[in-house]
């Protein structure tokens, strides 16, 4: 890791862009960026014995902001651009696939003699399936073809590219011997990465992601990672993982073309120095990311051949033909489980539904492209829709979702899913099977506002789903109420007991939240851990139970705490009938149930609050000794007070004593 990165003195912002050379073999691609970088991006010895590039070659071309003001007056920047040179071969082909992710345009590189030849629209149709679709024309060797030939390339270019749907940016006519066109040629990719807009800013500011396309160890240094930073900024020291694997990683060092940097943001082509936690090996085709990833094997995707008509038997060639799946840097095994025919879209072109399962797990996004290789020569090209299949999710459900994320209607898909799951309600990250990672928040956020969507603690539900919940609460409170006396009551009514009743599973804090909104529109209220029904009807006891109760606050009147059974006993009625009493008092706010089995005023629990406050001013901890001596009473009914005091994090317990939380009220802490 060599040099650090002169200072900029003029502080011009500097904007990074990724470009890669497509192409037939020796019509220049390799010639061409050593002209226009000064650079040979073949860096085996292999390539340049054969004069072929095999595997990714990358150079760089710096433009300060005056040369960059020469085509576009209004840009005051910098300019790094980073090739990618892949190879022409057929027999390399997925070393091209691989270097084609996550670019901000192509040269299309054709000779000016031969013109458009069979790797050269292999390379289109491969841009077209990865959505690739700005592509520079760069005609060569014109130093040894006539101007009727060089019109004769350019027009079957643009035949052929538009038979693709590539868009063609601009036309540019080089010699890499002479070097004439140079000068124009490198003014036409200024301006057409320049009129491609700024990278967005969520793109930027998200979480760093890099799809590594190389992996070598250099000595006295260790792992060194490359690729392009696809999403995100990476700094020296970062802690980061690399999936699959759940790797952890801290980075070293950073390079950028032989460049020290002390951090890089999205779009820079990037060499990484790793100090790797665990001693597993990497490779290419995993990717570097700055949180947890979980890798998918299963894909539900929109599937078919960009740019061209389908062959005939397509999905039956597809379904019964081995298949390698080619995505960012990695290539996977795969295979094609079904396919469903996606209605007939412009131009009559033709896709599938289809669903793909992978032999090794990938790091994936939904609107991720792909291309697909199967049998000998087969090729095609497909968006990622769904990066996994819920269990929840039929197969009928499912392909209807996809048809409706393959028109592009994210936010009507978002709904569907939302309504396929048998609770009605998913939490943020449930949606990150579906929805591009970078425009999730913005769908979820115009759904909320516009009312679709509403959000109940860390869960996304329907208003709909969310009235149901409320009146199921409401509905089970009466319940509990009507049953008085049944041996069930006084569990029926606890706050725990009606979480379960209102949705098995409901998140705690989701729960409360739904309570919370009932007790405020005063539907319910709450009596220390019970919920009771605001209606006067139901809360009114019948009189033998206001009877009984009398009797029992008499009693406990006498005492700091009793036991159920013994109130039974003195009172001469059964434990159920006494809990009923009880529930009375609580919900009066006389006395209530400590400890599940015993029994206090609020005057009682009142009084000894004070006494904890008063312990702990004095000692600093609370012992239970001392409390019990305090209150008064026995072992058994100072341990129930202080179970009670604990439940309602008045009070923490320690190793041998407590500590007091909350101050009675009107004291100061």
């Amino acid at each position: 890791m060599s040099t650090t990165e002169p200072k900029n003195t003029n502080r011009l912002e500097t904007l990074y862009f990724t470009v890669s050379t497509a192409g037939h073999v020796d019509h220049g691609k390799t010639s061409l960026l050593r002209g226009l970088t000064g650079t040979d991006p073949d860096r085996l010895k292999e390539e340049k014995a054969r004069q072929m590039t095999t595997d990714l070659g990358f150079a760089h071309l710096r433009l300060s902001a005056d040369v960059v003001k020469k085509k576009r007056p209004e840009v005051d920047s910098n300019i790094v651009v980073s090739f990618v040179d892949v190879p022409g071969h057929g027999k390399f082909l997925k070393n091209m696939l691989a270097g084609v992710g996550g670019l901000d345009m192509a040269l299309l590189v054709v000779a000016a003699d031969e013109g458009p030849m069979p790797q050269t629209e292999q390379h289109a149709v491969i841009l077209s399936a990865l959505g690739i679709s700005r592509v520079l024309l760069i005609v060569t060797k014109c130093d040894m073809a006539s101007p009727a030939q060089i019109a004769d390339a350019v027009e079957r270019s643009k035949v052929l590219l538009q038979r693709v749907d590539l868009t063609l940016v601009d036309v540019a006519e080089v010699s890499n011997v002479t070097k004439a066109g140079f000068p124009e040629m490198t003014e036409k990719i200024v301006g057409a990465l320049v009129d491609a807009g700024e990278r967005e800013s969520a793109r930027v500011n998200a979480p760093p992601f890099l799809p590594i396309d190389r992996v070598f160890s250099i000595v006295g240094y260790g792992v060194v990672v490359t690729g392009t930073l696809v999403k995100g900024a990476i700094s020296q020291g970062d802690n980061l993982l690399i999936e699959p694997g759940n790797i952890k990683a801290r980075v070293r060092g950073l390079e950028t073309f032989n460049t020290t940097v002390a951090s890089a943001t999205a779009g820079q082509r990037l060499a990484i120095n790793f100090s790797l936690k665990e001693g597993k090996a990497l490779a290419r085709g995993q990717v570097v990311v700055g949180e947890q990833c979980a890798p998918t094997s299963t894909l539900i995707a929109e599937l078919g051949q960009p740019g061209l008509k389908l062959e005939e038997n397509f999905q039956q060639n597809v379904l019964n033909q081995p298949a390698r799946l080619y995505h960012g840097t990695a290539e996977c095994q795969a295979a094609v489980r079904w396919m469903e025919p996606l209605p007939v879209q412009e131009k009559g072109k033709k896709s599938y539904i289809a669903q793909i399962t992978l032999f090794d797990p990938l790091i994936a996004e939904p609107g991720d492209k792909f291309v697909l290789r199967y049998g000998d020569e087969g090729l095609a090209g497909g968006s990622i829709l769904i990066t996994s299949r819920p269990r929840w999710i039929t197969r009928e459900r499912l392909v209807g979702l996809a048809k409706t994320l393959a028109a592009a209607k994210r936010k009507d898909a978002a709904m569907e899913f939302l309504q396929a799951n048998p609770q009605g309600l998913l939490a943020d990250s449930a949606f990150n099977c579906l929805l591009p990672p970078l425009l999730q928040p913005r769908i979820i956020s115009d759904l909320v506002q516009d009312g679709k969507l509403t959000r109940l603690s860390t869960f996304l539900l329907t208003p709909e789903t969310r009235k149901t919940l409320a009146d199921k609460l409401i509905a089970e409170v009466e319940k509990a109420a009507k049953a008085g006396s049944n041996a069930s009551s006084e569990a029926r009514n606890t706050q725990e007991a009606l979480r379960n009743k209102v949705l098995a599973g409901l998140d705690r804090s989701a729960f409360q939240e739904l309570v919370k909104e009932a007790i405020d529109k005063k539907l319910v209220i709450r009596q220390a851990e019970k919920l009771l029904p605001a209606k006067e009807e139901l809360l009114q006891a019948p009189s033998e139970v206001v009877d009984l109760a009398r009797k029992v606050f008499q009693i406990l009147e006498q005492h700091v705490c009793l036991e159920v059974e013994e109130l039974a006993k003195q009172t001469g009625s059964d434990k159920r009938k006494v809990q009923a009493a009880l529930q009375h008092l609580a919900q009066e706010g006389q006395a209530t149930v400590v400890a599940h089995d015993y029994a206090s005023t609020f005057a009682s629990i009142n009084s000894a609050h004070k006494q904890l406050s008063k312990l702990f001013r004095e000692k600093k901890d609370i012992a239970p000794g001392d409390f019990r001596e305090a209150v008064g009473t026995s072992r058994k009914y100072a341990m129930a007070l202080l179970a009670y005091f604990d439940d309602r994090a008045i009070t923490r317990r320690m190793t041998n004593a407590r500590v007091l939380l909350k101050y009675p009220p009107g004291e100061e802490a």
